[in-house]
């Protein structure tokens, strides 16, 4: 009888101390870098920095910019004859693109960041719209190489620019296993949909902080080496890393839409 209430007592810690580290890694999970291809690093990176007050720390020119706010760390490289999606010839009856499509901050300064925009004449794809689901605002620009950018209202009292990368999204003619591969692989959960207008083609899941948007696309979507020229890149989110816990260093994997991403742990 000891021995079997024994047993039980370690199954019980056991159970409870992977229940706490489940909990541990997933409250200490970031979105902790991203890498864009360029057209012209320097334009690029200046844009970053302008409007977003994200930070320089080393810059070869017609190379890369290293760039950092917070733990996140931005890297941006300079392509090689890189095309734009506005150049892209589609085939018959294709219209979209699979791939990570836009990456989010949130910001203190968010109406000074609308401002700034406008005052340079910057594209505003969609101006302030409440996100019921997420409770959170936000609108939505685009860098010099048209690249999707959210920016998200989070309120903070301090006099200096805090801006931290949360959010990212990708766009998926295959968003049922793009959904499974995240749920299965990284951890992700699904956000419960409390507006359900865009519930047709949109699906938001969470880890931590971070937030995750699929958005469908239908079957007419490309991958990119269906119409990419050799020796051409596209400008454009390259990959994606998260990080929790020590964040040890770890590989590149192919997610199910071969969008590249690295989790450090």
């Amino acid at each position: 009888m000891i021995q079997y209430q024994r047993k039980l007592l370690l199954l019980f810690l056991f159970l409870s101390t992977s229940e706490l580290c489940a909990q541990s890694n997933a409250d200490d999970f970031k979105l902790s870098g991203a890498t864009i291809i360029a057209r012209d690093v320097k334009l690029s990176a200046t844009w970053y920095r302008k409007y977003l007050d994200i930070a320089i720390k080393e810059y070869k020119p017609q190379q890369y910019v290293k760039m950092k706010t917070g733990d996140f760390h931005l890297f941006i490289k300079q392509g090689k004859s890189v095309m734009v999606k506005s150049q892209i010839q589609f085939p018959k009856g294709k219209k979209y693109i699979n791939g990570i499509t836009k990456i989010g901050f949130s910001t203190n300064k968010f109406e000074e960041v609308k401002a700034n925009l406008i005052a340079s004449n910057q594209k505003i794809l969609e101006d302030i719209t409440e996100d019921k689901n997420l409770e959170m605002r936000y609108l939505l620009t685009a860098d010099p190489d048209g690249n999707q950018v959210q920016i998200f209202d989070e309120p903070n009292p301090i006099d200096s620019v805090v801006t931290q990368a949360m959010f990212f999204s990708i766009t998926s003619s295959d968003y049922i296993n793009t959904m499974k591969w995240y749920e299965e692989n990284i951890d992700f959960t699904e956000i419960k949909t409390v507006d359900e207008t865009k519930i047709h083609y949109q699906n938001l899941l969470h880890k931590g902080d971070v937030i995750f948007e699929i958005i469908h696309l239908p079957y007419e979507s490309l991958e990119t080496t269906e119409f990419m020229p050799i020796g051409r890149e596209l400008a454009g989110f390259a990959e994606i890393k998260f990080k929790s816990g020590q964040g040890k260093s770890s590989t590149f994997e192919m997610d199910n839409n071969a969008n590249k991403v690295m989790w450090m742990r």
